[in-house]
């Protein structure tokens, strides 16, 4: 695509905004700065040409290749529920599914590959996803080298506006490997910075925006503010040991190799398959995928991976009064709010067991269990959380405005349509550490129907004790899709199988059951 018909679809982006998202945006592109399709003729290396010098080496399952492929990011154009919302999404605005193959699918949206906003035009190299080429070619959008490499600097970090080098020179922490590999290497800070992940984790509506090409992100449209949210904690202020990096790629203990061709070596080392918070997608994506290249022992091994992480999220607290009453602190200890990230069917919950002196639960909240249901009309039996009203959830709920709903016909309120989302109906997920309410009120990620005080990164939640209560068992649980996601995904879907395939592997793999972050036991006492 020339650049001039790229700066025709920036103006043809804006009137559609200010035309209610006409259908204008059909088959086009919505214009974001950074590196444009083609641009500088930019070719990456496949897949198998990165095997065969990173894999196999005596790292275990600290591989790059193996671990790589274990995490969610190798999946991230193959993950069947991205895919399930991807179908929504371009149904609710034909043509913008191609804003979410940049990061989804980046090779293939920079090699020109992605003009059919389904996803159908994706070569099987595309469908890596996060590809390691693509990662070390990627350049500090905001550095003085980008300028030389691009003709739209973007303005700030996030929504995929990435700027990539078009030279076969990979970056890493290391600039002296041997002339054995097909490639120069080129020490880059930028790939043990924060900001590397910011370019796909701060994510907004450009729709909503005034001027893609000189507002920030984080200025308009919030999606997801995971970078935002770190970026003004006290983790941005500790150095290396504060990174994304740093609780992400977790350090290989006392070292590795990096390539199967070179003896030397690396003290620093890390798991390449970034760790996150899903436990549950890598059997669907499994399941669903025809693809030789998708290893299900390397997804076990970072669904494991991703449940050692959740269990350092947060930490629980109880202190009692002489009132019949207990105190359940929940801390965060992350570096962004618990939880984070794509906020769809992503959900946190407290469960207290009552115990009496026998240890019989005499009563419980936050009760997580079977129930009645629909499905287009069908019963159906769901697993799901029974008694919300009982209990906290923690959880971040987009939603339309009275203005955007009557416009697409659509009832306002909290809504699952993200691309059409307008506003924040709740958002009461636990701050970080160094949260502070006017920094994160300019990133539109404030608190909406909760209060923290500047400073707060914890909660307390108020337990009336039940007659003959001894003891509490307090769990913190977390859901990374709920069925109520499960169920939109299948009954919105008026154009392929997604939803309704998505819902049966949903069925046939535990229901995305609940994960355990923290939990304690205690007597009741009368400490405060």
């Amino acid at each position: 695509m020339s650049k001039r018909i790229r700066a025709v679809l920036i103006i043809t982006a804006f009137a559609a905004v200010l035309s209610g998202f006409a259908e204008t945006v059909e088959k086009s592109m919505i214009f974001l700065p950074g590196t444009q399709p083609e641009e500088g003729g930019i070719e990456f290396a496949r897949i198998s040409q990165c095997y065969m010098c990173h894999s196999r080496t005596n790292n275990g399952e600290a591989d790059p290749f193996f671990s790589w492929s274990g995490g969610m990011m190798s999946q991230s154009a193959r993950d069947p529920v991205y895919l399930a919302a991807l179908t929504i999404a371009n149904q609710d605005i034909p043509g913008v599914g191609e804003y979410c193959i940049r990061c989804h699918a980046p090779r293939g949206w920079l090699e020109g590959r992605s003009s059919a906003p389904d996803q159908s035009s994706l070569n099987a190299e595309d469908r890596h996803g996060i590809s390691c080429d693509f990662c070390h070619r990627l350049v500090d959008p905001m550095s003085e080298e980008a300028k030389s490499l691009v003709e739209f600097l973007p303005p700030g970090f996030g929504n995929g506006m990435m700027v990539a080098d078009t030279a076969n020179v990979v970056r890493g922490p290391y600039d002296d490997s041997t002339g054995a590999m097909p490639h120069q290497t080129i020490k880059s800070d930028f790939h043990a910075s924060s900001q590397l992940c910011a370019v796909c984790h701060n994510v907004s509506n450009p729709l909503l925006a005034e001027d893609v090409t000189r507002q920030p992100p984080h200025a308009y449209g919030h999606i997801e503010r995971t970078y935002s949210e770190w970026a003004l904690s006290d983790f941005a202020k500790r150095g290396p040991e504060g990174t994304c990096q740093a609780c992400h790629y977790p350090k290989v203990e006392g070292g590795g190799q990096a390539s199967r061709f070179e003896d030397r070596h690396r003290d620093h080392f890390v798991m390449h398959g970034p760790v996150g918070g899903s436990t549950w997608v890598q059997r669907v994506t499994v399941m669903l995928t025809n693809d030789s290249k998708v290893n299900p022992k390397a997804l076990e091994e970072g669904k494991k991976r991703a449940l050692q992480l959740l269990r350092t999220a947060a930490s629980l607290e109880l202190s009692f009064s002489t009132q019949g009453e207990a105190v359940l602190r929940i801390t965060n200890l992350t570096g962004h709010k618990l939880p984070t990230g794509y906020p769809e069917g992503r959900r946190m919950w407290i469960n207290v067991r009552y115990l009496n002196e026998q240890g019989i639960t005499i009563d419980e909240i936050g009760v997580y269990g079977e129930k009645q249901d629909t499905l287009s009309g069908n019963p159906v039996t769901v697993s799901t959380l029974l008694d919300e009203n009982r209990t906290r959830v923690y959880e971040n709920l987009p939603g339309m405005s009275e203005e955007m709903a009557t416009r697409h016909g659509k009832q306002p309120g909290k809504s699952f349509h993200f691309v059409l989302n307008d506003v924040i109906t709740k958002d009461n997920r636990i701050p970080p550490m160094g949260f502070d309410n006017a920094a994160f009120a300019e990133h539109l990620c404030a608190p909406v129907g909760a209060k923290y005080e500047d400073g707060q990164h914890w909660d307390d939640i108020v337990l009336t004790l039940p007659d003959g209560a001894k003891s509490i068992a307090a769990r913190l649980m977390y859901q990374s899709v709920s069925w109520e996601y499960i169920k939109f995904l299948a009954e919105e879907n008026r154009t392929d199988d997604r939803g309704k395939r998505l819902y049966e592997a949903w069925a046939k793999t535990g229901q995305c059951p609940p994960q355990v972050i923290a939990e304690l036991t205690e007597t009741i006492g009368t400490t405060q």
